[in-house]
């Protein structure tokens, strides 16, 4: 809870409020079914490779890696998670062109960048070189020489070959006797939503300890040296890594009461004191909590000083400070940053993340309670909510109270939500379904 959470906090310094606001394209129908077709096709001549490569039950169990990985890109596809704008893919197609320009040997292994509807700042290589972006990348890093040096880490791990190497290991420690404790911890990895899915399909790319820390170090290396072989900034490769470590210094932000009543008190339903009752926690001190980055995408690798040391070590070039980019600095990025910067709140809508959706735009409501965007957004938020409880699956969707985990502003937005009834979420749906601008 507390990791989603986190995000927020970090995308609260981001603010664009604009009226009006086109969002990027994630529904074209056309591209969503030729892609799909596309990668079932694919999917199949894997999977007919693997059965003829490995047998019994390393190869059943292997299979079920395989098919956890496939099924997730194919489902985030259908829910509209990977997009389809052709400003964006048009703009990583042309940068993934230059890479390969000063790289040929990366031609053969067929790469294809997406994007994903994801706020965090992250990427994931699938094996078969289908590498996702997520949107967070271009709202936190800062230049294009920044987005280049994380699309070559990810192909630093194609070249080498860790995904196929990780599902096999992978597969190897479940049929193995020695290990069936291990084994059954992760027979119990189950999926409940888009953040959990991604957390265990990395769990399943990325191995685990030692290995797992070699193998993100091999992959700087590696891509570092595929980085270097074009015309961008050194020293940014090492930059794109100083921001991702920075990011777990940012506090958390405050929504006001007053925001409540200004957004919930509506003509047919007028507020009601008690949504925002709380349950009282005594015991628990806010003044000694610390909002920490989304470990899925940060502590999930070794500590970013350890690499940036490593690669400070391994190439003397990138001591250089002085080091700056042979091209020009880009406007498309820039553009295409500021679009993504808007997205924060449709991100965390089209993940199924439909409370911590309405956190965050409450929180710009706040410095601008008329702007229609958001409004809208208030309505179509509630409206999924309405549905998950009339279906008792609120919970997929809504944190629960965790004084832990959460400081005292969140914990009064869950209260709130969770204070509501049924008729009540649903009124509220209908009032702001409206206002869509």
């Amino acid at each position: 809870m507390k990791k989603l959470l986190s995000f927020i906090y970090i995308l609260s310094i981001f603010f664009s409020y604009a009226q009006t606001h086109m969002e990027i394209d994630t529904v074209n129908h056309k591209k969503r079914k030729a892609l799909i077709e596309t990668y079932e096709a694919k999917y199949e001549l894997i999977n007919k490779s693997l059965k003829k490569k490995h047998k019994g039950k390393l190869r059943a169990k292997l299979m079920v890696f395989y098919d956890r990985g496939q099924k997730d890109f194919i489902k985030n596809i259908r829910k509209k998670r990977i997009i389809f704008d052709d400003r964006f893919q048009h703009y990583i197609d042309s940068l993934l062109q230059e890479i390969e320009k000063s790289n040929t040997v990366i031609k053969q292994e067929n790469i294809r960048l997406f994007i994903a509807r994801h706020n965090a700042p992250n990427a994931l290589n699938y094996g078969d070189g289908t590498i996702i972006l997520n949107l967070g990348l271009f709202k936190f890093l800062e230049s294009e020489d920044q987005l280049v040096s994380v699309i070559s880490h990810e192909i630093g791990h194609q070249l080498k070959d860790h995904v196929s190497k990780n599902m096999l290991n992978k597969a190897s420690l479940i049929v193995s006797s020695a290990k069936r404790k291990k084994a059954l911890e992760i027979k119990k990895q189950k999926y409940h939503s888009y953040e959990k899915a991604f957390t265990e399909i990395k769990k399943i790319i990325y191995t685990e300890g030692k290995e797992h820390r070699k193998q993100e170090m091999e992959a700087d290396s590696i891509g570092y040296t595929v980085y270097n072989n074009t015309n961008f900034s050194k020293i940014e490769y090492i930059n794109a890594l100083k921001i991702l470590g920075k990011l777990d210094t940012l506090t958390p932000f405050t929504l006001s009461k007053d925001i409540y009543k200004t957004i919930f008190n509506l003509p047919e339903q007028v507020f009601k004191d008690e949504w925002l009752k709380m349950e009282k926690f005594s015991q628990y001190d806010y003044s000694k909590y610390k909002a920490k980055i989304n470990k899925d995408s940060i502590r999930s690798h070794p500590e970013i000083t350890e690499r940036i040391d490593k690669l400070l070590l391994e190439f003397k070039e990138l001591n250089d400070s002085t080091s700056v980019s042979l091209k020009l600095k880009s406007s498309v990025f820039s553009t295409l940053k500021e679009i993504a910067i808007q997205e924060d709140i449709a991100n965390l809508h089209y993940t199924e993340k439909y409370g911590l959706s309405v956190y965050l735009t409450l929180k710009k409501l706040q410095k601008d309670p008329t702007n229609k965007y958001y409004l809208a957004w208030v309505g179509k938020n509630f409206e999924q909510i309405y549905q998950a409880k009339k279906k008792y699956q609120l919970n997929r969707h809504i944190d629960r109270l965790v004084p832990n985990d959460q400081d005292e502003s969140y914990q009064q937005y869950l209260s709130f939500i969770w204070n509501l009834r049924l008729n009540e979420i649903k009124n509220i749906a209908n009032y702001y379904s409206t206002k869509t601008p």
